[in-house]
């Protein structure tokens, strides 16, 4: 009978042990395929919006171009995409994308509009530090 009872609760004692290992093993790649996949909707949802703001902002600067904004309601759209930008970027994302509106506004109340190459080299750095902000939600950093 001892031997019976020691066998019995070797082998009941294995299956708990491999159910446990197996339990862990199960909730730590969930947990990581959870956790990359938050990470893949967060960038996505960042690259909409960083290309709507870039959007936004080029389409002002051309139509300053043409003829100034009539009332300051045409800046809804920019200001609101900023708003959002401010919400969700990191710190370096949001100063260039400040810079971006500035300069945006800016276009709309100096005679003449500013350089074409500077609003470029604004849009330039304010994609950089995006994609950076992109890449750092991908690996995890943010």
């Amino acid at each position: 009978m001892p031997s019976e009872t020691i066998a019995v609760l070797g082998t009941l004692s294995g299956v708990l042990i491999g159910g446990f290992i197996n339990y862990l093993a199960s909730r730590s790649v969930k947990n990581h395929e959870w956790k990359l996949a938050l990470a893949k909707e967060q960038s996505t949802i960042r690259h909409k919006l960083y290309a709507e703001f870039l959007v936004e902002t080029q389409r002002l600067v051309v139509q300053a171009r043409e003829e100034k904004i009539s009332s300051l309601a045409d800046l809804n759209m920019l200001n609101g995409k900023f708003a959002e930008v401010s919400l969700v970027a990191s710190g370096m994302v949001v100063e260039a994308a400040k810079k971006l509106a500035d300069y945006v506004i800016t276009s709309h109340s100096a005679q003449p509009a500013k350089e074409v190459a500077d609003f470029f080299k604004l849009k330039e750095a304010f994609i950089a530090v995006a994609r950076q902000d992109i890449a750092e939600v991908l690996s995890g950093g943010a």
